[in-house]
C-alpha cells in the first residue's frame, strides 16, 4: 500500500470479512488452538477465534488461492494460486513471512496448483499442478527449498495425505516417507525415496467405483481413509515392504455409510476419526473398534458442506468450515454441544455495501449468495440476515438504520425490518430485467430506483406508490445520487451518461456525456464555493475518474488510472474520494489538487464497491472475491 499524503495520515487494513469456504480443507488451527490460519481470496489469514480484531495477513499471491497445507507443528504454511502464475509460496508462520516462492509449475492460462501437503515431520512438501494443463507432481526438501522428487500425471490430483514412513515386513519404520493421493483413476499409493525418487502402487478396490474427495492416514499409518462424493468413507490397508524389497498390495478393507451429500472432509486425532458431510453434519468414529465403526454425531445441520475441520487435542477444540464461508468452534468434550460461529462470511460477490444516515457502526451488505446482511462494525458479527425466496439475486441496496431496502433481479423492491430481518413489505414489477440501482431520500420520505432498461422511478416510501417516471437513458442506470435537500436526482448509465433531473418539475435539467464507454459510478462532491455547487465524479469503461462541474459542458478534470473502475464515493467532509476497479485495487485521492494518496491492495478480484463510514474514519470495500474489507482512515490533525 502506497504512503498517504495530504489530508490523510495513513490507511490501513483493519479486517476482513472472508473466508473461502468452498476450497477443501481450507481452515486449520495453529497447535495452542487460540488462532486459525485459513484462506480468504489471495490472502492468507492468521486470526484468532476470540478476538475479532486480532488478525494477520500474509500476502503474496496474485491469484486467488487454490489450496493451503500448515504443518502439523504449525511452523509453516504452504498456499497454491490459480492461473497463469503458477506459483507455491511456503510462509513462515511464527515471522509471519515469506520463506520459499516455488516457481516450477507450468504457468497457463486455465492452470495453477491443486494440491499442496507436507509431511508429518514437515521435512517435504508435495505440491501437484492442475491436469492437465500442468501435469508435474513435485516434492520439496524444505530445509532448503529444493526438488527431491518430480513426476507428470495425466489426471489431476484431489487431494493427498502423508503417513509417516514405510513399513517394512516386520512392521518397523523405514527411511522412505509414505503419501496416498487420490484422482478420477482412483487412489495410489506412494513410496517416496530421497535418493531414487517415487514409486508407486495402485490402491485395489476390487469392482468399487468411487469419487474421492478427501484421505487421511491412521494414527499408527497401517489403516487408510478415502471419502466419497457418495457420503461413505472407504478404509484400506496400508502395504508393507517385503522381504523381497517390493510393496505388499493395498486392498480395500470395508466402506463405512456416513451421510449425504458426500464426504469432504476427514481428521484424525488419537483414536479419532472425525468426518465432515455434505449436509453439514460432523460424525466421530473410534478407529480402534475392529468389527466395525459405530458413528457419534457431534454437529449437524450446520450451514453447508463442512468442508474443513482442524482438531486442537490439547483444547479439546475442533474449528469448522463450511462451503458457505461459515467458521464454528466446537467443544469436543461437551455432549450435543452446539457449535458457536466464531465468523460468518459471504460467499459470492458482495455487489453493494450502504451505512445508515448518522451510524457509523452498522453497515449492509448484498451479495450474490443470495443474502443481504447488517454488521455490526464493532466486532464484525451479523446482527441480522435479510433474504426472500425466489427473487434472484440482489442487486442494489439502501439502508436507513431501521429498515433495509433491496433491489432483487426479479424486478422488485424489498424492505426488510433491520433488527429482526423479516420482509416488511414489497413492490412489484418495479423495473423489468431488475432494480440495478438504489437511493434513498435524506428525509427518508421516498427512494428512487434505476433498471436494466435505463428507466428512473421515484417511490413514496409510506404508501409505496409510484410518483415519478423519469425516462431518458437508452441502457441499465448504473448509480443514483441525491443532493442533500433531496431536490436533485442524479442518474448514471451504461449509455456513457450521467443525467441530473429535478423532481419538482419531473425533468431533466443537465446531461453530461464521458468521451468512450458506459459510466459505472457517480458520487456527489460539495465544492468550496458559496454558491454551494455541486461536483459530480464519475467513473467507468473510460479508465478515468471524471471530476464534472454541473455549469460545465467538459469534465473540469480527468484523472488517469489505467484500468476499468467499478466504483466511486466520497467522504463526508469532502476531502478524499475513493475508487475501485477490476484490478483489485482501491485508490484514494485528495479532491483539491487531485493526488493520489493512497494504494490499497487487500482484495484479489475485482473491487465492487465502497462506502465511507459518517464519520469519515473507515471505508468499507466490497469484492468480487466475496470479502468485504474494513480499511482505517487516519487524518491529519
Amino acid at each position: 500500500m502506497a504512503a498517504a499524503h495530504g489530508p490523510l495520515a495513513s490507511v490501513e487494513l483493519e479486517h476482513a470479512i472472508g473466508f473461502t469456504g468452498g476450497l477443501a480443507q481450507s481452515l486449520y488451527l495453529l497447535p495452542s488452538g487460540e488462532h486459525a490460519v485459513y484462506v480468504s481470496g489471495a490472502c492468507v489469514v492468521i486470526a484468532s477465534l476470540s478476538d475479532p480484531h486480532d488478525q494477520a495477513f500474509l500476502r503474496g499471491h496474485t491469484e486467488p488461492i487454490s489450496c493451503l497445507h500448515v504443518s502439523a507443528d504449525g511452523r509453516l504454511a504452504a498456499s497454491g494460486q490459480r492461473g497463469r502464475i503458477a506459483d507455491v509460496i511456503v510462509w513462515d508462520l511464527a515471522q509471519r513471512r515469506e520463506l520459499y516462492r516455488l516457481q516450477e509449475h507450468d504457468a497457463l492460462l486455465d492452470g495453477g496448483i491443486s494440491t499442496v501437503s507436507f509431511s508429518d515431520d514437515a521435512r517435504f512438501l508435495l505440491t501437484t499442478g492442475i491436469a492437465p494443463e500442468d501435469k508435474k507432481m513435485m516434492v520439496w526438501d524444505m530445509t532448503n527449498g529444493y526438488i527431491v522428487a518430480s513426476v507428470e500425471r495425466s489426471v489431476a490430483t484431489t487431494c493427498a495425505a502423508w503417513g509417516g514412513r514405510v513399513k517394512d515386513v516386520k512392521r518397523r519404520p523405514t527411511t522412505h516417507p509414505q503419501f496416498v493421493t487420490a484422482d478420477a483413476d482412483g487412489l495410489k499409493y506412494w513410496d517416496l525415496d530421497p535418493m531414487n525418487g517415487l514409486t508407486s502402487e495402485p490402491c485395489l478396490t476390487s469392482n468399487q467405483k468411487r469419487v474421492y474427495t478427501c484421505v487421511a492416514f491412521s494414527t499408527e499409518e497401517d489403516l487408510l481413509f478415502a471419502g466419497t462424493l457418495t457420503g461413505d468413507f472407504c478404509v484400506l490397508n496400508v502395504p508393507r515392504r517385503l522381504s523381497n524389497g517390493e510393496l505388499e498390495r493395498i486392498n480395500l478393507r470395508l466402506t463405512v455409510l456416513v451421510c449425504s451429500g458426500g464426504v469432504h472432509a476427514l481428521r484424525v486425532s488419537g483414536r479419532n476419526l472425525y468426518v465432515g458431510g455434505g449436509d453439514g453434519s460432523v460424525t466421530l468414529y473410534d478407529t480402534d473398534y475392529d468389527e466395525g465403526y459405530k458413528p457419534r454425531k457431534v454437529a449437524e445441520a450446520l450451514s453447508g458442506a463442512i468442508a474443513s475441520i482442524a482438531i486442537c487435542a490439547e483444547r479439546g477444540t475442533a474449528a469448522l468450515g463450511t462451503s458457505t464461508a461459515v467458521i464454528y468452534e466446537l467443544d469436543l468434550a461437551a455432549a450435543r454441544a452446539r457449535p458457536r460461529i466464531v465468523s460468518e462470511n459471504h460467499c459470492a460477490r458482495v455487489v453493494a455495501v450502504s451505512y445508515a444516515p448518522g451510524d457509523s457502526v452498522r453497515f449492509a451488505t448484498a451479495s450474490d449468495d443470495l443474502s443481504v446482511r447488517v454488521w455490526n462494525a464493532s466486532d464484525y458479527s451479523v446482527e441480522t440476515h435479510c433474504s426472500s425466496r425466489n427473487c434472484g439475486r440482489p442487486l442494489s441496496l439502501a439502508f436507513s438504520g431501521t429498515a433495509v431496502f433491496v433491489g432483487w433481479e426479479d424486478g422488485k423492491i424489498r424492505a426488510y425490518d433491520a433488527d429482526e430481518g423479516v420482509e416488511l413489505w414489497a413492490i412489484d414489477n418495479c423495473h423489468k430485467g431488475g432494480v440495478s440501482a438504489l437511493a434513498l431520500s435524506h428525509n427518508q420520505r421516498f427512494l428512487c430506483s434505476g433498471g436494466m432498461r435505463g428507466e428512473v422511478r421515484v417511490w413514496e416510501l409510506k404508501t409505496r406508490t409510484l410518483v415519478s417516471h423519469l425516462v431518458q437513458h437508452d441502457d441499465q442506470v448504473t448509480s443514483l445520487a441525491l443532493s442533500d435537500d433531496d431536490l436533485l436526482l442524479y442518474s448514471a448509465s451504461k449509455d456513457k451518461t450521467f443525467i441530473c433531473w429535478d423532481l419538482r418539475l419531473e425533468k431533466r435539467l443537465v446531461s453530461h456525456a464521458q468521451g468512450a464507454g458506459g459510466m459505472n459510478a457517480i458520487a456527489l462532491l460539495p465544492a468550496p464555493t458559496p454558491e454551494k455547487q455541486v461536483y459530480v465524479l464519475s467513473v467507468g469503461q473510460e479508465r478515468k475518474l471524471t471530476y464534472w462541474d454541473m455549469r460545465q459542458t467538459d469534465p473540469i478534470n480527468l484523472v488517469p488510472i489505467g484500468r476499468e473502475q467499478l466504483c466511486v464515493c466520497a467522504s463526508s467532509n469532502g476531502n478524499v474520494v475513493a475508487v475501485g476497479g477490476v484490478d483489485a485495487i482501491v485508490r484514494l485521492y485528495d479532491t483539491l489538487e487531485y493526488a493520489l494518496l493512497a494504494e490499497c491492495v487487500g482484495h484479489s478480484d475485482a473491487v465492487l464497491a465502497l462506502m465511507f463510514s459518517p464519520d469519515d474514519r473507515q471505508l468499507v470495500s466490497t469484492g468480487a472475491d466475496g470479502c468485504v474489507l474494513i480499511w482505517n482512515v487516519y487524518t491529519h490533525a
